[in-house]
């Protein structure tokens, strides 16, 4: 069964600024290949939902798991209507887990 992929709504400002900042320091062909590989980790959700590790003391049902070498993705599932919710795409060290607890409010 495929699981369908919900972005946060500020999932895309994420991609935006990962971009931005990649954009800055290591260039174009640099920015949109992490983005590609960050997509492609997303979509790998639909048929491996329950990947990574719980992390249920910041949000109940919270996964999260490596996207490349600087990147991390947190998501839930959710079995009963099939979907993954993508709650944050942080890099390069940035505190995912403050940015969930901002979200989930």
């Amino acid at each position: 069964m495929n699981y369908r992929i919900r972005l946060h709504p500020f999932v895309s400002r994420d991609l935006d600024a990962i971009a931005h900042w990649i954009l800055d320091y290591a260039g174009p062909d640099a920015a949109a290949h992490k983005l590609s590989e960050i997509e492609a980790v997303i979509a790998t959700l639909k048929t491996t939902p329950h990947k990574g590790s719980r992390r249920d003391e910041i949000a109940p049902g919270l996964r999260a798991i490596p996207a490349g070498r600087k990147a991390v993705i947190a998501f839930v599932v959710d079995d009963d209507i099939a979907e993954v919710l993508v709650y944050a795409v942080t890099y390069g060290g940035a505190d995912w887990a403050m940015r969930i607890r901002a979200r989930s409010r």
